[in-house]
């Protein structure tokens, strides 16, 4: 048996009942299932690509289901309604203060840079990364773990192999139509309900935002799933077999997830 499946198959057990002072213990031990997450993923996508492996494409398809296109009305609902009230903020200081650009260019970077990165990836979290760590419990738990070690078939690039791409794909999608909504609306209130000339917001637009901008603020929702990914697997991996481990896992997750990102954000904030 190799390393990665002596650990596989070690960590539902040991993390059954652990006392409180062993919490540090297991946040280590969620560490490194992340860790081997990632690292058996990457195996996966080079024996795809070098014709080694073969990829699950139903599992990929339903990932990018729960990924992604279940969240598109919420997403669109809410950055079209951030938009708006945006808008309706900056209308109100521009009645105020004759200074459009002083207004608008903070505006549209803080909702194309902050905003919409974030509820992105706080959507993807809440949707596929709690599925995500519900599977991987519930394969635990029912002992289908066991099944797939004995059969040959590794359970994390069974389960994740196919979910991290489709997390991606679709963040990358989701900021992008987030984006587009939310500075849609906002110029669509400004215009109609302002009287404000497109043209500055346009030139505000092109103001606040360089290229570097844009590549960073599309690169973060692509950190965030990756994150939330190797969270999702290493929580449901380590959910024990019993049953309240699916649902300690889905919480676990979530809280995870979304410190994760808030972390990963004031990173960015903080990086000269």
């Amino acid at each position: 048996m190799t390393p990665s499946r002596r650990l596989l198959s070690r960590a539902p057990l040991g993390l059954r009942h652990q006392p409180a002072q062993h919490n540090r213990l297991r946040a280590l031990e969620r560490i490194g299932l992340g860790a081997l997450t990632l690292k058996l993923c990457l195996q996966l996508y080079l024996g795809i690509l070098f014709g080694r492996a073969q990829f699950d494409l139903p599992a990929f398809a339903l990932a990018l289901r729960q990924s992604g296109l279940t969240v598109f009305p919420a997403l669109t609902l809410v950055a079209a309604t951030a938009g708006v009230i945006l808008g309706q903020l900056a209308a109100r200081l521009l009645a105020e203060i004759n200074l459009p650009g002083l207004i608008l260019v903070p505006v549209i970077y803080a909702v194309t840079m902050e905003l919409i990165p974030l509820l992105v990836g706080i959507l993807v979290a809440g949707r596929a990364g709690v599925a995500l760590a519900a599977r991987q419990a519930n394969l635990v738990a029912s002992g289908q773990v066991d099944g797939l070690l004995v059969s040959g078939i590794n359970p994390i690039q069974f389960t994740t192999g196919p979910v991290l791409p489709a997390m991606l794909a679709m963040s990358f999608a989701l900021a992008v139509w987030g984006s587009l909504v939310a500075l849609g609306a906002a110029l669509l209130w400004l215009v109609v309900m302002a009287d404000v000339p497109s043209y500055l917001f346009n030139d505000a637009l092109r103001q606040a935002l360089t290229l570097a901008d844009l590549l960073e603020a599309l690169s973060k929702p692509l950190i965030f799933s990756l994150v939330i990914a190797l969270i999702a697997t290493a929580n449901g991996i380590a959910a024990g077999r019993d049953v309240a481990g699916v649902s300690r896992a889905a919480t676990d997750t979530m809280i995870g997830a979304v410190t994760a990102i808030l972390l990963i954000d004031l990173g960015y904030a903080l990086a000269p």
